[in-house]
């Protein structure tokens, strides 16, 4: 029997409502990059105030900054990963908190290497398209022993941030600092370890047809692993050039 040309065009239509309510990748590559934006601005504008602040002598205000946006940031990133109706305010918030511990960072980082920032800007780009592209053409699967290996590795990662971390109390830097080193880039390898994770997040929210607010959540799964990634490279030069003199 012939369909209704009527009864086609409502099905039509609501077929395109269902894909406007879902996720897609668009949607979360928009929300990323604007998230990243927030985040490169507030850090932009907070690395070029600081050094004004710390010649004035105010180092209370620059250890404040640091310590309410890791704390902010830290609870808008628990908040938006496990409330997705929440996720786009706590995106917000959180991508604002880093923008103003990058800034602060960056301005450290540049006295100890000038230029620690742009290796770190570039070797992050580098990191992300290498490892999007391997995830994209099947090379990297992320299956469930991928993520047996991911949950061994942050726990291995712990471990290391406790051991140093209690060797610190009782040895000079300078005396294992090529032990912080290769800490620095076992860090690093977790990172990258959780950006795959991140991108097989986004593969399974839009394939799963979750809502549109699920974008809110990968993308702020996508800041975090993109901000760590970048602050581990600006630690490791640091860490480098420590070494060097």
């Amino acid at each position: 029997m012939r369909q209704s040309p009527l009864f086609s065009n409502i099905k039509t239509g609501e077929a395109y409502y269902d894909d406007i309510d879902c996720a897609n990748y668009k949607g979360i590559c928009a929300k990323t990059f604007f998230l990243l934006a927030i985040a490169a601005i507030v850090a932009a504008v907070t690395a070029f105030y600081i050094p004004t602040i710390i010649e004035a002598g105010n180092f209370g205000a620059f250890y404040i900054a640091l310590a309410i946006s890791s704390i902010v940031g830290f609870v808008s990133v628990i908040i938006g990963r496990f409330n997705d109706r929440a996720a786009k305010y706590a995106s917000v918030i959180y991508s604002v908190c880093e923008g103003l511990f990058l800034g602060c960072l960056t301005v450290i980082a540049e006295s100890f290497f000038p230029g620690a920032s742009t290796v770190a800007i570039f070797s992050t780009l580098i990191i992300f398209v290498v490892m999007l592209t391997l995830f994209a053409t099947g090379i990297l699967r992320v299956g469930n022993g991928f993520r047996k290996f991911a949950f061994g590795f942050s726990l291995g990662a712990i471990a290391l941030i406790l051991f140093t971390s209690l060797i610190g109390l009782f040895i000079p830097l300078q005396a294992y600092i090529w032990v912080l080193i290769l800490v620095e880039l076992f860090l690093l390898i977790y990172g990258v370890i959780t950006l795959s994770l991140n991108f097989a997040e986004a593969q399974y929210v839009v394939e799963s047809r979750a809502s549109k607010g699920a974008e809110w959540s990968v993308a702020l799964g996508l800041m975090v692993s993109l901000i760590y990634i970048y602050v581990e490279v600006i630690r490791l030069v640091i860490m480098l050039a420590l070494n060097r003199d």
